[in-house]
């Protein structure tokens, strides 16, 4: 049955979780140690704060994002059948990785080596020399990542992207299925979420830390990171065929968020450990656990969050949803670019990292606003151009 329903809530939610990357990479700088499997120089103003940001944010931004597009896939599957979906998909995820992959990614690059070297080699430099390069390859080879391979940085969402657009009659006909046999009372039911944490700890175990700092970036495809995110685009397109599931979330609310919290302190202390004690991998199997039962509490509880109250039409809601692919997209390298700058500062790590944060978010927004909503780009990302005011305005039209 189609389904045409307009999901505010999850439109903003969809766009918060993009626009989480710019507090979630300006944030990496500034933990008190590179997290295992993302090895790099840091800048010499730190603090444990950004530690416990690092986390949180990983530990569910992009399995929700995931679950999500996962979700609106099945919604535009209805709507306008799998050829019309594979077209759109491919105008609205290949065209801007291209893109993006010969204009934002080499920015983004000469930035965060610029920054790398300059972290490193206590300077300020742009760019780097051949052997820095060599030096800084040899110590993040020797901590476990290859720079030997093509990476997309963080375009590599879009590229995933792609692979899981293929599991989409996969995705319909066991979804058709499910309904057939009305398993929906087992999908909608609160202890599905344990079901689905126990499901993850399979898909998590093969990461160090019981956490994905590795593997996923390449252009080389990487099975594991393949079958962990995916299994979330494949859980998001059920949770349509089942929208039940929506009640679960808003009714459950608290529980989840109470989950949320226990599990959270415990993520973070196991997945320090299972790093420190890496040779014996004591610490692995409650790393794992902790990560993977967060993870889905975390989605159920943002949902329900969301669900409950921002399900209503916005100006700002609609700002966040058609503003947030750009702002995704242009965020990394003006993130790169300000931490470089401000790396020599004598500044505490706070000051540093908002100033990262507001700085790019402004340039971001603005480039948007005035620059692309209402132009090719923008109706490339979107789907069509927007005129909007800024959302502040719109209520006083």
């Amino acid at each position: 049955m189609q389904d045409n329903r307009r999901y505010y809530s999850l439109d903003a939610l969809r766009g918060i979780m993009m626009m989480l990357g710019i507090v979630l990479h300006a944030s990496q700088w500034y933990v008190t140690e590179p997290p295992g499997g993302l090895p790099m120089p840091l800048d010499d103003s730190r603090s444990y704060l950004f530690d416990i940001i690092m986390h949180f944010i990983h530990s569910f931004r992009m399995p929700l994002f995931f679950v999500l597009a996962g979700f609106f896939t099945s919604l535009l599957v209805g709507k306008r059948s799998f050829r019309g979906t594979y077209i759109n998909r491919l105008q609205r995820i290949l065209v801007p990785l291209l893109l993006a992959i010969v204009t934002i990614l080499p920015l983004t690059l000469v930035f965060m080596v610029s920054f790398m070297a300059s972290a490193r080699f206590g300077t300020q430099q742009f760019l780097i020399t051949e052997s820095q390069l060599k030096i800084i390859s040899t110590e993040m080879n020797a901590a476990g990542m290859p720079t030997d391979q093509p990476s997309l940085g963080h375009l590599w969402f879009l590229y995933y992207l792609l692979y899981f657009y293929l599991l989409i009659p996969l995705c319909f006909i066991v979804s058709r299925w499910t309904t057939k046999l009305n398993l929906g009372r087992i999908v909608t039911s609160p202890l599905f979420c344990a079901l689905l944490g126990a499901y993850t700890v399979f898909t998590l175990w093969f990461f160090r830390g019981g956490v994905l700092f590795e593997g996923f970036i390449f252009i080389k495809p990487h099975p594991p990171s393949l079958l962990y995110y995916g299994s979330f685009f494949f859980l998001g397109y059920l949770f349509h065929s089942h929208r039940g599931i929506l009640d679960t979330f808003r009714n459950y609310l608290g529980w989840f968020a109470a989950a949320s919290l226990l599990l959270f302190p415990l993520a973070m202390y196991f997945t320090h450990m299972d790093f420190a004690t890496e040779e014996t991998q004591q610490f692995h199997g409650p790393a794992v656990i902790a990560n993977a039962f967060l993870t889905w509490a975390l989605i159920y509880f943002f949902m329900g969050l969301f669900l409950k109250y921002l399900d209503f039409q916005s100006p700002w809601i609609l700002y966040v949803s058609n503003s947030s692919y750009w702002v995704y997209l242009l965020h990394m390298p003006v993130v790169c670019c300000i931490a470089w700058l401000v790396l020599p500062l004598a500044l505490p790590a706070l000051i540093k990292f908002l100033t990262i944060v507001v700085c790019t978010a402004a340039v971001c927004f603005v480039s948007y606003h005035y620059l692309v909503q209402n132009s090719w780009l923008g109706a490339t990302l979107s789907g069509k151009k927007f005129n909007s005011l800024w959302p502040w305005q719109e209520k006083h039209r």
